[in-house]
């Protein structure tokens, strides 16, 4: 696993509000926190992947958590858990909020006879699942969900009352997160943050800027990396409508719930 290099503060700034300085000093007290990098680096050697893909961006990440102080954080997209492990590690400093994950399980295919270990992918090693190498110590805040998203988002948007930071983290077509954002827009309030991967040097999707224009936001990218995000002004009335400016029904949907030997709330679901 990389360690990353020159995290960009300014656009930490320009999703928090705060002043550069502070964000600075964020970014440095999560690149202290070598006891996670070097845990999560052990985990993926354990399972040769040395190379593994995730969020370029995890000191961002925990550096938001700790500037915004949020009570409920949305991701989706796991995988092996780099970026959970960095949010949820900002919550225990924070000693509030809860990580509410969505993640639907790739599993490599066959390999072929003398074929090595996967060097470079999203899938769960054998044996393995959804976030496997987050600590168990950081797990009490983490409510995992496991299903397609395109099920678990309208679960999540009825049952939390606001969501303060979204970081979406999966492959998506335009067609589909615009339904997605829409459905998720009226829980955004004031001041919350919404963050999508666009991939390696991927521009900016439309959907994500048509969800910030709706509510007066400004998308800002974060330098070299292919994320953008934007924060809602606190000075807009909350209002119950979506990126599109039209109301949406949220279906009724339930979903089977455990703590598993995971150490995290797992809820795999079901349509009531």
């Amino acid at each position: 696993m990389q360690e990353e290099e020159a995290p960009d503060a300014a656009w930490v700034r320009a999703l928090s509000g705060r002043s550069l300085a502070a964000c600075r000093r964020a970014i440095r007290e999560a690149q202290s926190a070598r006891a996670l990098f070097d845990h999560l680096a052990r985990e993926h050697e354990r399972e040769g992947r040395r190379s593994y893909v995730e969020i370029d961006a995890p000191l961002e990440l925990h550096a938001l958590v700790r500037l915004l102080r949020p009570r409920h954080v949305v991701e989706v997209g796991v995988s092996s858990g780099v970026s959970s492990a960095y949010l949820l590690h900002a919550l225990r400093m924070n000693g509030l909020g809860t990580l509410h994950s969505v993640d639907l399980p790739s599993f490599p295919g066959r390999r072929r006879p003398g074929q090595g270990p996967t060097k470079i992918s999203w899938t769960l090693p054998p044996g393995r699942g959804s976030g496997w190498a987050v600590p168990f110590p950081l797990r009490a805040r983490w409510d995992l969900r496991l299903g397609d998203k395109a099920e678990v988002l309208p679960l999540l948007a009825s049952e939390l009352p606001r969501i303060d930071l979204f970081v979406y983290d999966v492959p998506h077509r335009d067609v589909e997160t615009r339904g997605e954002f829409r459905l998720l827009a009226p829980r955004l309030g004031p001041g919350a943050v919404a963050i999508v991967d666009h991939g390696p040097n991927g521009e900016l999707c439309s959907a994500l800027r048509g969800w910030a224009r709706s509510v007066g936001g400004t998308p800002s990218g974060r330098a070299g990396l292919g994320l953008y995000g934007f924060r809602r002004p606190r000075t807009r009335p909350t209002h119950a409508e979506g990126a599109g400016g039209r109301r949406r029904a949220v279906p009724r949907l339930s979903a089977g719930s455990s703590t598993g030997r995971s150490g995290a709330r797992v809820r795999a679901l079901s349509v009531a």
